[in-house]
């Protein structure tokens, strides 16, 4: 932070331009064209981009740390900018790219209205809900499903610390996906067989994945619209990175639902960010609480508390949760039917 608070919030002030750069630069290729250091001009090239314009873009690039210029005047990837590459394992590439559209940015841009209401804006600046935007848009779609799938790792950590897995048979992960979070627990789990259950586009992608990934045998993919109707069938239910896309009323009326699948000895575990889970750094928070404003100007939905959380699975017909230790940034949330 600089020692002059007006530059301090300056740079703050900033940030959306960043964020467009960041696009920018990860549309153009410019990360993923660095396998070796390149000349501003042998950049252009790869990239079909105007070199005096290009050097622009990449001497900001370097003042965000993310390139470096070497020898010879040639630009070079720093660790930073390597996470943007389109084969960096964290895929935050998708993340970016499917954060900085148009679309959700102009939806921050009534972030004012959506506080004095409480209400979502995706819609009233859009003209559709941001779920129906998607859907019309396969390659926003394939990115958004990119870039929940790059969670999965943590995510899987999370569950198997959180609880004892091993005498479970089946489990079924609602809103799953493409099913990187179920992969990772049947690779962990050999015994386990698992159900994704979603959308019937993305359930037909989770079940190519699936087999791609060497699990048809165990695992398969169910359309499902989770607020109809929950397959029935698993002796463990997952719902992650879900319930905070929704309001409470429909929270409430997608864990009936998966309450009402359920027997009486199934569990149900919700993976979320929980607002009060300990051992949070200041960065893991500053980072949730970002989320929770990105929830409210897209969807009016938010973060929340275990105490919500706990609220909203008695109102559905659950147990208030057990919250596991954390050993990641995603939290475990264990509820069992009542009655």
């Amino acid at each position: 932070m600089n020692d002059d608070p007006v530059r301090s919030v300056l740079w703050m002030a900033r940030g959306a331009w960043i964020t467009m750069e960041l696009r920018a630069a990860c549309e153009l290729g410019v990360f993923d064209a660095l396998d070796d250091p390149l000349t501003v001009d042998a950049l252009a090239e790869v990239t079909h981009s105007d070199p005096p314009t290009l050097a622009r873009l990449v001497r900001s690039l370097v003042d965000l740390g993310l390139l470096t210029v070497g020898d010879h005047a040639a630009y070079e990837l720093t660790v930073l900018g390597a996470t943007l590459r389109e084969d960096h394992p964290s895929r935050l590439r998708d993340l970016v790219l499917m954060q900085a559209t148009l679309p959700n940015l102009a939806a921050w841009g009534a972030l004012d209205a959506a506080v004095r209401t409480g209400s979502g804006v995706f819609e009233q600046v859009n003209g559709m809900p941001s779920w129906e935007r998607l859907a019309r848009d396969p390659e926003a779609q394939r990115r958004f499903n990119a870039a929940m799938a790059r969670r999965a790792g943590a995510q899987v950590t999370a569950v198997l610390a959180a609880t004892d897995l091993s005498d479970a048979l089946t489990l079924l992960d609602v809103g799953g996906g493409r099913g990187a979070m179920l992969a990772g627990l049947l690779e962990a789990l050999p015994s386990l067989k698992g159900v994704v259950a979603d959308q019937p586009g993305v359930a037909a992608e989770a079940e190519a994945a699936l087999a791609e990934a060497g699990l048809g045998d165990r695992a398969s993919a169910v359309p499902c619209d989770f607020f109809t109707s929950v397959p029935e069938g698993g002796d463990v239910y997952t719902i992650a990175n879900v319930l905070h896309d929704w309001d409470d009323a429909e929270a409430v009326a997608i864990l009936r639902n998966v309450r009402a699948a359920m027997s009486h000895d199934a569990r149900l575990l919700v993976v979320e960010h929980v607002l009060d889970a300990p051992g949070r750094s200041f960065e893991e928070l500053r980072d949730i609480h970002l989320v929770d404003l990105h929830m409210l100007v897209l969807f009016g939905a938010r973060e929340r508390t275990q105490a919500e959380y706990d609220g909203l699975l008695t109102a559905s017909g659950f147990t208030a949760s057990r919250l596991a230790d954390p050993v990641s940034e995603w939290n475990v949330l264990e509820a069992r039917p009542v009655g």
